[in-house]
């Protein structure tokens, strides 16, 4: 690249005016060079050097500096940052053409438009559409996501935490996220509802004793929230951390739950299960804690 071969021999020859925020880049081939960060555009970062502007791939340069171009473009959006949550899992503002290889699909007919994942579902009587993606497993972890209710069949979405792996609930769910225009709620998947032997027997119609409806009860955390009017773009984040899970919107702590089955150390999927139609989703960012 031209701007790596040149830049080498004179950057330290011409100095930079104060106030500037200046960042040391390498590219891939681990050459470097000292330049102004002056914005991000698509797959290129525009970079000023010597009073000259520079627009340089994203993809050519270092791993570390590919995820240092990520942090700063959040919070230049004024998305809060936590450095527990350092590692970048999957991250999409779906300005491409059609969806990452990553992502998988179930009961879904979800589109990308113009920038913005639109939700869909083939049947919700058969099961509402979920779009997910897969890696391996973390167990504290952060996910953020922009959204708005954008049609009169967006009624409900779920973010959801599962492990495939995990064979003693249904479909390895191990918790989830359920917002609606009027409520935002948080659930203990793993141990409360969708564990085998409760979900069973609610399947099968049979009742379920006092103490376990009471457990129930225990493994979920509903809070209010006024959307009912909103056509505007809100921005969700789910932290899981040990066995708490806490949510907030727009900024503002919302609420949390803590249960034994969310520090489930293994959370491999997360999901955004779309019910039913024309819920529109943005800037979607997973995030984990380095183990250990």
């Amino acid at each position: 690249m031209r701007l790596f071969v040149g830049a080498l021999r004179c950057f330290f020859l011409i100095p930079f005016s104060l106030g500037r925020e200046l960042h040391v880049f390498t590219n891939q081939d681990g050459k470097k060079i000292e330049a102004e960060l002056v914005d991000l555009d698509g797959g290129s970062v525009k970079l000023r050097m010597h009073g000259k502007l520079y627009d340089v791939p994203i993809a050519t340069l270092s791993d570390e500096d590919q995820k240092f171009l990520q942090y700063w473009d959040l919070k230049r959006q004024g998305i809060e940052e936590d450095p527990y949550y350092s590692e970048i899992v999957f991250q999409d503002d779906f300005s491409g053409e059609g969806f990452k290889e990553d992502w998988r699909h179930y009961k879904s007919d979800s589109v990308i438009h113009e920038g913005v994942l639109i939700g869909k579902t083939i049947d919700i009587n058969a099961h509402a559409g979920v779009d997910s993606i897969r890696f391996e497993g973390q167990k504290d972890m952060e996910v953020s996501v922009k959204f708005k209710f954008a049609g009169p069949t967006a009624y409900r979405f779920n973010v959801w935490f599962d492990d495939k792996e995990w064979k003693e609930s249904h479909a390895g769910h191990i918790c989830s996220v359920a917002v609606t225009p009027k409520e935002i709620s948080i659930q203990d998947a793993k141990t409360g509802n969708m564990r085998l032997d409760i979900r069973e027997k609610r399947k099968g119609g049979e009742p379920l004793d006092e103490e376990t409806l009471k457990m129930l009860e225990e493994k979920i955390a509903k809070f209010p929230i006024d959307l009912e009017d909103s056509t505007d773009w809100h921005e969700l984040l789910i932290r899981t951390k040990d066995d708490v899970v806490t949510v907030t919107l727009d900024g503002e702590k919302i609420g949390d739950l803590q249960s034994e089955g969310l520090a489930h150390p293994t959370k491999s999927l997360v999901s955004l299960t779309t019910n039913e139609d024309d819920v529109h989703y943005d800037n979607f960012l997973v995030k984990a804690a380095p183990a250990p």
